[in-house]
């Protein structure tokens, strides 16, 4: 009895349960480089951005932050106080970088869905073109957004050139400084996100089974009947968790606008990470600025949050 109880069988249980534990921790490991990884970049930053944020850290207790006074949720009422300038700031950028994500989304989208369309289409080179378009996606947003800066140069830039040449100013207008700030970055980040969508609604449409549009001509429906009834339906899904990535994408804006208008965009064009960046490292008040960043953290995690769930309830619709 005690050989069966501790003989071959148990002895090959223990050497598999070495194995296993040898395995997992080998496992840990292997991963121990990405969990500290984002310990030190995401994490304690993290948790450092909101003990600054309740505390009065500026540049007279920056050097002993540990001990600066404890002030609550002041940052947060000054952030956003309205009758301060940088509440005011604060609530005008979020105003802000709301119609910039309206605008550059909806615009973005209807180009990319007009191009998959046209490249779902069956004509000489459309292997080539389908290369082609992603040309100002993967432009690097400091070269592509410095060709746009000159594009709009008031004196020297193409635009304003054409159109005191075509009668159609008669002073160059100024597009960077003042309300057209926000247009021209505008039109600079339609012209950069555009292909990306282009790239995923062309892979959604060409997963579209072609025997529903034959079976639709044959019962006469139109181009546009078709796709009103076929293609709308099926882009849906990928429509909506392509818009909830570009919200997240566009509301933690700041290459377009710190490359295009520099530190201080001014008012009409101020977004929230050129405030935080001002308030933090040009005016050194960390506290402020850490309170701004945790709200915007906030807005975008209820973003992600909704994305996730769309997310997964697309992927159970796509599995039944």
């Amino acid at each position: 009895m005690m050989w069966q109880s501790g003989g071959p069988s148990g002895g090959k249980a223990g050497a598999l349960s070495g194995w296993s534990r040898r395995q997992h921790q080998t496992a840990y490991w292997m991963i121990s480089p990405a969990v500290i990884a984002m310990l030190l970049v995401h994490y304690i930053p993290m948790l450092w951005g909101f003990y600054i944020s309740l505390h009065d850290v500026n540049l007279f207790t920056m050097a002993d932050w540990m001990h600066a006074p404890f002030i609550g949720l002041r940052n947060f009422v000054d952030g956003f106080n309205p009758s301060t300038t940088t509440g005011a700031r604060a609530l005008r950028a979020l105003l802000n970088i709301t119609v910039y994500s309206a605008v550059t989304i909806s615009v973005g989208y209807l180009i990319g869905l007009a191009v998959a369309l046209l490249l779902n289409q069956q004509f000489w080179g459309r292997t080539f073109v389908r290369g082609l378009i992603l040309l100002p996606y993967i432009t690097p947003d400091s070269v592509a957004y410095k060709i746009w800066t000159f594009i709009f140069q008031s004196r020297i830039g193409i635009l304003n050139r054409y159109l005191l040449q075509w009668g159609l100013a008669a002073e160059p207008p100024i597009w960077l400084i003042g309300p057209a700030a926000l247009w021209a970055v505008v039109v600079a980040s339609v012209w950069k996100g555009w292909p990306f969508s282009a790239l995923i609604l062309l892979a959604a449409l060409q997963k579209i089974p072609q025997d529903l549009y034959e079976a639709a001509r044959v019962d006469g429906a139109a181009a546009w009947q078709q796709f009103r009834w076929i293609t709308i339906p099926h882009l849906q899904s990928v429509t909506v968790t392509l818009l909830l990535m570009s919200i997240l994408w566009n509301f933690n804006a700041f290459n377009q606008f710190y490359v295009m208008l520099g530190r201080d965009p001014g008012v009409a064009a101020e977004v929230p990470s050129t405030l935080i960046l001002r308030e933090a490292f040009t005016n050194l008040r960390y506290g402020v600025g850490s309170a701004l960043s945790i709200i915007l953290m906030l807005v975008l995690l209820v973003v992600t949050v909704v994305y996730l769930r769309v997310l997964r309830a697309t992927a159970g619709a796509e599995e039944v």
